[in-house]
């Protein structure tokens, strides 16, 4: 089934405690809707070879759990990681902020069985506690301030079950595109209106530890965004049993 909750899809407008590195508050309203950006970036590469096939992450990840695992993913885009992890057995429910890519996931995909919604990561997950086996998120979760951020990883935290897997990739201050833009805090920038906020290594482990996640694998490591060289890190963790 697929289900599209419009007042799930609010905007990713509040950035009240971000700061320029200036000292000069940042508006609450960006220059830029972020949902209309989204859903225009999504209309642009909608049809893409690149994401026409399932990414080695969601391989990673269906390589490194049983089958029949519920798994949410958090940015799912076209949906082919979703479908791909679906059709090896496992139950999904797939998410993204841009209504245009749930609505055309919805058109095209309803026959996979997977269950898609619209989720504003801004908000509390419209998920149940400990309702999943596995979170996977690729290029997701670094969109946002460090106080969004950590609040995301703490609903995470929550809706997965205790033990329960979270594979993701955030670009890395590596990235080329680091640096880019306008400087809104600590390694968070505004380029063309789209707010990036690049994970080192050293900050992938504090906001995991904050919320008990045992880390099993954390990397560096470089991947092509479409064409682009990109330099990502990828973490592996488990839920706490408490």
């Amino acid at each position: 089934m697929a289900y599209l909750i419009k007042d799930q899809a609010a905007g990713i407008q509040g950035i009240d405690d971000i700061v320029a590195s200036n000292g000069t508050p940042v508006s609450s309203v960006d220059d830029v809707d972020q949902l209309q950006l989204w859903n225009g970036h999504h209309r642009k590469y909608w049809n893409n070879d690149e994401r026409m096939s399932p990414a080695p992450l969601a391989r990673l990840l269906a390589d490194s759990i049983g089958r029949g695992q519920r798994i949410l993913e958090l940015g799912c885009g076209s949906g082919r990681d979703a479908v791909f992890l679906q059709e090896q057995g496992h139950t999904v429910t797939a998410t993204d902020f841009s209504e245009f890519a749930i609505e055309e996931n919805m058109r095209f995909q309803e026959a996979s069985g997977v269950s898609f919604f619209v989720q504003d990561l801004q908000a509390p997950l419209a998920f149940p506690d400990s309702a999943f086996d596995a979170v996977y998120a690729r290029l997701s979760l670094h969109y946002f301030s460090d106080t969004v951020t950590r609040n995301i990883f703490r609903e995470i935290h929550r809706v997965l079950r205790p033990d329960g897997r979270i594979l993701f990739t955030c670009r890395s201050t590596d990235d080329p595109l680091y640096g880019e833009g306008d400087e809104l805090g600590p390694d968070l920038f505004r380029s063309e209106g789209q707010v990036r906020h690049f994970f080192s290594e050293e900050y992938t482990r504090r906001v995991l530890a904050e919320e008990s996640f045992t880390i099993d694998s954390l990397m560096l490591r470089d991947e092509l965004i479409y064409n682009h060289r990109a330099s990502v890190v990828q973490g592996f963790a488990r839920r706490s049993q408490g």
